[in-house]
């Protein structure tokens, strides 16, 4: 990453404008010649996130080579052409273990790197949306969170743009359908796309041009070879017969072979012809696989039903319960919070069940279930589970998500508000599950982590009737929907929430809830909607007779948004009534900063300068960064607007440090205009320019409204100093 505050980082070219050719956007016309040089293919950095090369990867020899002819005639372009190259194939196929093989055979030949997502095509939950794949794409690609746009035509302008000079392998795996996979298709672009699906993806063919491969199982004889490869080639030529039964019972599917030949490494004295008997004597079928052009034979739950035969009782039923969760990962800790063990427990099954290769290996202590073997595990679980053992099970790691994400939203610091529910004893998770996050930048890498998993354990939390759970999870995530840059999957999951609270019939939730909601439309920049949930939640908060502070001043902040400032004035002038009422400094604090906007638009400049003052002295008794950092802006402005430039700057450069600090890049965009605006008045274009270049690029990121207005504030930037 480049230093924010260098305004030439690149050191190719001096150029008039700060930025670089990658991050400059033109804010209206231009005069006079400009030119740009980038290193970026030298700076940027190398990606590497294939999965690990698969273990006993055999064969295949023909789609190897028409994937190699593919690449060399794109090699061969004069011009850089993205080519897309689709392997199409049933569940169990091999589709990912063929990818993944031939991409890592790649890397010299693509210097920067590899990119890898998993779409979840097939997978319990619904499928990952381009929205969500371009934002995990972006963050690789070094855009901070806050700077990703909300809007999916924007998320992928920006993509292209990152990649439109790099020479990626992009493995796009677990594609549902082509829709699901266009934004991601880089535009002009010497990348490789290749893709994976059980679907034929005729769309992609048609309109982009994918070349289409077609996976079916492995030949008899490569499939003999992949047996050699796990069992031992003595072994397997000892029994030639007894092997090419064994396989042929397996469909010549790799995902089957691969858990047969385990077993019969575990019962190593157990000759291949009886291990093959049992695979045709048995009476069960895997019949109900996912998509209508699977051709999977019945034998295929029977080599998954004898693997799981040979399970240990606790290794079995965790394998069961794994078919519980919808989220498209687990951890250790989740998984010893399912099933009730201890972590070191947990950790020791897992890795037997990965070896028994039950469950794929995605990263340290993080495993993922096949969709086919999920689907297993899932009748198994039906068949021989108790209904309140599995309703339990998943209590315990929907309550684990709770417990970890508000544990993490106490670090972040960010919520506004008294504790929004309470966390009893009796609710709370084994001690030896707890996540001590020591930093906020702990938390927020858990939350990363973990984000598909929050929001799936949201929707499933909901459809379960776990409305406790459902409702109080998107409250303990919004200190980290804030920071992120908020999405709509904020108002999504708060929406499920409010569903929950009002089946349970519980008001305080329900208030508690439209806020939050309020909150998310709020920095999604929809202000009439955050106004309507706002004034929702104050008509229960007032119904119930709860104290009504916080719910004014959210309506307050709403209405001051809307440029309603009279109402705003009002109404926040009751919250402080309720917060002086109350000793409650933090709403005193927030109070005040939210109603000195409204008397800065109305004039009433004295009285916005005192009301910041006492608010930032409250917020610096409270050791409360985040609003010293919201008033600290306010204050710049208003001082901006008196003309004292000088004061104008001194509080914009402490408002910037503590935005930095605690990771608010919206309020670091808003003190950005500000100085850029007063170093204009004081007859300093460049710094100008800088500073407002600086903040076009985090909304422009943000895809914010306001990219628009700082895009005008630059051409009256440049166009004084060539006066």
């Amino acid at each position: 990453m480049t230093d924010r505050n260098d305004p030439h980082p690149l050191s190719g070219t001096h150029n008039d404008l700060s930025g670089s050719a990658d991050n400059i956007i033109q804010a209206g016309h231009i005069l006079g010649g400009v030119h740009f040089h980038s290193d970026r293919a030298r700076q940027a950095t190398v990606l590497r996130q294939l999965p690990p090369v698969p273990t006993h990867f055999t064969g295949r020899a023909a789609e190897l080579a028409r994937l190699e002819a593919i690449l060399a005639t794109s090699d061969a372009s004069a011009q850089p052409t993205v080519v897309v190259s689709a392997l199409a194939g049933a569940a169990g196929v091999g589709k990912t273990a063929l990818a993944v093989h031939w991409a890592h055979t790649l890397r010299e030949r693509f210097p920067d790197g590899d990119l890898y997502i998993n779409l979840q095509g097939y997978d319990v939950g619904p499928p990952l949306s381009a929205l969500q794949a371009l934002e995990h794409f972006l963050l690789s690609l070094d855009v901070p969170p806050e700077r990703i746009p909300q809007d999916l035509g924007a998320r992928t302008s920006l993509y292209r743009t990152l990649v439109s000079r790099r020479r990626l392998i992009i493995l796009l795996d677990n594609v549902r359908n082509a829709a699901q996979v266009r934004p991601l298709l880089p535009g002009t672009s010497p990348s490789f796309v290749l893709v994976t699906s059980r679907s034929q993806l005729s769309g992609l063919v048609v309109r982009e041009g994918a070349q289409r491969i077609v996976i079916d199982s492995l030949a008899p004889e490569e499939s003999i070879e992949l047996l050699r490869s796990i069992i031992g080639r003595p072994r397997v030529d000892a029994e030639p017969a007894a092997s090419a039964q064994l396989a042929g019972s397996c469909v010549h599917l790799p995902l089957a072979l691969c858990i047969a030949a385990e077993q019969a490494v575990a019962r190593p004295h157990l000759s291949i012809e009886a291990l093959a008997a049992e695979v045709e004597s048995g009476s069960s079928r895997l019949d109900a696989l996912a998509t209508n052009d699977d051709d999977e034979t019945t034998a295929v739950r029977e080599v998954f039903s004898w693997s799981y035969r040979n399970l240990s009782p606790t290794a079995a039923r965790t394998f069961r319960l794994l078919g519980l969760p919808s989220g498209p990962e687990i951890c250790v800790t989740a998984t010893a919070a399912l099933t009730g063990l201890t972590p070191t427990q947990a950790a020791r099954v897992l890795a037997g069940l990965a070896s028994s290769h039950l469950l794929e290996t995605v990263g340290p202590d993080r495993y993922r279930i096949h969709d086919l073997l999920r689907d297993y595990a899932a009748e198994r679980t039906l068949a021989d589970d108790a209904e309140e053992d599995r309703a339990a099970a998943l209590r315990r790691l929907l309550t684990w998500y709770l417990f970890a994400a508000e544990a993490a939203a106490a670090v972040l610091d960010v919520r506004r508000g008294a504790a929004p529910f309470d966390m009893t004893v009796g609710d709370r998770p084994d001690p030896a599950l707890t996540i001590e996050f020591r930093s906020s930048r702990a938390a927020t890498d858990w939350c990363e982590r973990e984000f598909l998993n929050l929001l799936s354990a949201c929707r499933q939390a909901a459809e379960l009737g776990e409305d406790v759970v459902a409702w109080q999870l998107p409250i303990a995530l919004r200190s980290f929907f804030q920071l992120r840059s908020p999405t709509t999957d904020w108002i999504t999951s708060t929406e499920k929430g409010l569903a929950a609270a009002r089946r349970l019939d519980d008001r305080a939730a329900e208030a508690t809830v439209l806020r939050t909601l309020g909150a998310a439309h709020y920095y999604c920049g929809r202000y009439e909607e955050s106004l309507q949930h706002n004034c929702e939640a104050l008509a229960v908060c007032r119904e119930i007779g709860e104290d009504e502070g916080w719910y004014l001043n959210s309506v307050g902040d709403a209405l001051v948004s809307l440029g309603r400032f009279e109402e705003a004035i009002d109404c926040l002038r009751q919250a402080l009534t309720a917060s002086e009422r109350n000793g409650d400094a933090s709403l005193t604090a927030h109070t005040l900063e939210n109603i000195a906007p409204a008397y800065r638009a109305l004039g009433r400049d004295d009285k916005a300068i005192d009301s910041l003052q006492e608010s930032l002295r409250i917020f610096r008794n409270l050791g409360r960064a985040y609003g010293e950092g919201l008033v600290l802006d306010k204050l710049a402005a208003t001082h901006l607007s008196l003309g004292r430039f000088d004061e104008a700057v001194g509080c914009g450069r402490q408002a910037l440090d503590l935005h930095t600090k605690v990771g608010n890049r919206l309020g670091e965009a808003n003190t950005l205009r500000v100085l850029a605006d007063a170093f204009k008045n004081m007859g300093q274009p460049l710094e100008a320019r800088n500073h407002g270049q600086r903040a076009l690029a985090i909304l422009e990121g943000l895809g914010h409204r306001d990219a628009a207005d700082v895009s005008l504030e630059l051409c009256a930037v440049d166009g004084g100093s060539q006066q």
